[in-house]
């Protein structure tokens, strides 16, 4: 809707911003719009910035349970080849690392790359009651799944002491 409104006899022209869609969107396509006029076809454009800032960016997600003897953690790692994965404990904190390689030298001439490659690195401060000695790990279908056993719990018993008379 576009209309006429007079504000302190100012005469101001109204005009309705976009219902839907991100206003920073669009003010990137009309940056995109007026750079395309000035570099040559094929030069990078603003709105690729992001795209590329998270191509270079691996955070695999995780999904942690637990029960009265363990705890069970996923890492999806898809495209990732097992032999790429790297599991260690160090002082009580538990790092995953791996590399998702490209299956392609060069992405020249792609259109569009959404997939992101390269190395990652996720640490985890372990709880004191897990038995670090026996944590175990699997690879399936691109998920790594580690066990993470707990140390049976020991309650302290009283002891009896005898009194004895002088």
């Amino acid at each position: 809707m576009t209309g006429q409104m007079n504000v302190n006899g100012a005469s101001r022209r109204l005009v309705n911003a976009p219902a839907f869609g991100d206003p920073f969107g669009v003010f990137s396509r009309d940056i995109d719009r007026v750079l395309s006029t000035i570099l040559p076809r094929g030069t990078f454009r603003a709105s690729e910035a992001p795209a590329r800032e998270a191509a270079k960016t691996l955070n695999p997600r995780i999904d942690v349970h637990e029960d009265d003897t363990a705890i069970e953690l996923s890492a999806e790692l898809p495209g990732v080849e097992q032999d790429d994965v790297d599991v260690s404990v160090l002082e009580g904190v538990l790092t995953i690392k791996g590399e998702k390689k490209s299956t392609r030298e060069s992405n020249e001439g792609a259109r569009v790359v959404e997939r992101s490659y390269g190395s990652f690195t996720r640490s985890f401060r372990l709880p004191e009651n897990i038995d670090a000695d026996n944590i175990s790990a699997t690879f399936k279908n691109g998920v790594l799944t580690l066990s993470l056993p707990k140390v049976a719990e020991q309650k302290p018993e009283p002891r009896k002491i005898t009194v004895a008379g002088a």
